[in-house]
C-alpha cells in the first residue's frame, strides 16, 4: 500500500459491532462507481484513494476502524463528512456512533465553510453575470476541484444561525425558517495568492441566486462551502452536452483539457450562439450551438453521437429527466459509469425527489 506523503493529516474512529465484510462491499462498490483507485483490498483491510485523501477500513476489536488521511484540514473534514453520509445512507443509525479522534472541531464552524466579500458583478454574454468574491482559505480549491456551494441566508433573516460540526463529524445546517439556500456552482477562475474567485450565475426569473446577484452590493458578505468533488475528466477524447445551467462547468473543463484533445461539444441555449457565452476549446474539439426554441432534444442527440464515438468520455449535464434517460441507456450499454459524467443540474417543477 502506498499513500501519498502529502496526506499528512489524519483522523480515525472505531465502530463496534460493525460487519467488516459488509462495509468492504459497500466501499468497493463506491470505488467502482466513482472510479477511485483501490490501493489495498485484503481480508482485513481496504484502502481507497480520492483526489483529496485516502480512506482506510480495517477489522479491529469486533468492529471496524476507519482512518482518513488528507493534505489539508478542510479536505480531511470533507472526507469524514462524506463517510458519515455514506454510513447514514447504507447503514442508517451507524453514523450516530461515529466519534473522531480530532473531535475538538465539534460545535465550531465547518473547516470548509468560508466567509467571502463580493468584489464585482459583471455581465457575461446575454444570460449570465460573473461574480467575483474574496475570501481566506481558498488554497484547498484545487485546479481540478471545480465545484462549490454558495450559501445565501433566508430573506429578512434575523438572529442568524450558522452551521456547526456535530460530534459525528458532519455539518449540521439550520432548518425551518432559518434554512439556508446552498446551490452548487462552478469556479470559473481562482487566484489563490489573492484569495479571489469568479463564478458565473445563469440569469433566469425566479432564481434565488439570480435575485441575489442582481441586487447585491459590493463589499457585502456571502459564504461559500467547498471545494466539492473533482470535475476535470482525465481524457483526450470527449463528447460534451450541456444547457445553460452547465455552461460554466463545460467552459472550465474545456479550458483544462489537454491540447491534443479530440471531440465535440453541443450547447443548448435559449438563443443558440447568440447567448455569447465564450467556450475556449482545444483545436480538435468542435462546437455546435442549438436554439432551445427549435425543440431540439439534447438526450436524443447525445445518445446518437455516443454510438458513433464509443471510445470518447461522455459528459452530459442538463435537466433531470434527460439526464435520467441518458444515464439509464449509458449504463445498459456500458455496464458502469467510469467513462462518463452524467448529472442533473436542474429539474422541472414537480419532478424533485
Amino acid at each position: 500500500m502506498t499513500i501519498r506523503p502529502d496526506f499528512s493529516l489524519n483522523a480515525e474512529t472505531h465502530v463496534a459491532e460493525l460487519d467488516f465484510n459488509a462495509m468492504r462491499q459497500i466501499m468497493l462498490h463506491e470505488a467502482k462507481e466513482h472510479d477511485l483507485p483501490v490501493l489495498e483490498n485484503e481480508d482485513t483491510r481496504v484502502t481507497l484513494e480520492t483526489p483529496f485523501g485516502c480512506y482506510c477500513f480495517e477489522t479491529a476489536n469486533g468492529g471496524v476502524t476507519f482512518k482518513v488521511t488528507a493534505a489539508k484540514q478542510d479536505w480531511l473534514f470533507m472526507l469524514k463528512e462524506q463517510l458519515v453520509e455514506h454510513l447514514a445512507h447504507f447503514l442508517p443509525g451507524v453514523e450516530e456512533k461515529i466519534r473522531w479522534s480530532d473531535a475538538d472541531q465539534a460545535g465550531g464552524l465547518p473547516p470548509n465553510f468560508h466567509f467571502a466579500t463580493v468584489q464585482a458583478v459583471t455581465p457575461v454574454g446575454t444570460s449570465f453575470v460573473r461574480v467575483r468574491v474574496k475570501a481566506r482559505g481558498l488554497s484547498s480549491f484545487k485546479d481540478d476541484a471545480i465545484h462549490f456551494r454558495i450559501v445565501l441566508l433566508p430573506k429578512d433573516s434575523v438572529n442568524v444561525e450558522w452551521p456547526y460540526v456535530s460530534e459525528s463529524g458532519a455539518t449540521v445546517w439550520p432548518k425551518g425558517d432559518k434554512a439556508m439556500h446552498r446551490p452548487v456552482y462552478t469556479t470559473r477562475w481562482i487566484d489563490h495568492a489573492q484569495g479571489l474567485m469568479d463564478f458565473d450565475v445563469f440569469v433566469h426569473e425566479g432564481g434565488r441566486v439570480t435575485e441575489w446577484a442582481r441586487s447585491v452590493e459590493l463589499g457585502s458578505q456571502v459564504a461559500v462551502v467547498g471545494p466539492g468533488g473533482g470535475g476535470i475528466p482525465e481524457t483526450n477524447r470527449i463528447l460534451m452536452f450541456a444547457d445553460e445551467t452547465a455552461l460554466p462547468a463545460m467552459a472550465r473543463i474545456l479550458e483544462a483539457l489537454p491540447a491534443d484533445t479530440l471531440g465535440h461539444v453541443t450547447a443548448l441555449t435559449e438563443n443558440g450562439a447568440n447567448c455569447a457565452y465564450s467556450l475556449t476549446t482545444p483545436p480538435g474539439v468542435s462546437v455546435t450551438w442549438l436554439d432551445r426554441n427549435d425543440e431540439h432534444s439534447l438526450a436524443d442527440i447525445a445518445l446518437t453521437v455516443m454510438e458513433e464515438f464509443p471510445d470518447h468520455f461522455l459528459w452530459f449535464a442538463c435537466e433531470k429527466a434527460d439526464v435520467q434517460r441518458v444515464r439509464a441507456e449509458y449504463k445498459a450499454k456500458n455496464g458502469d459509469s467510469s467513462r462518463a459524467y452524467i448529472a442533473a443540474y436542474w429539474s422541472q417543477p414537480g419532478t424533485e425527489d
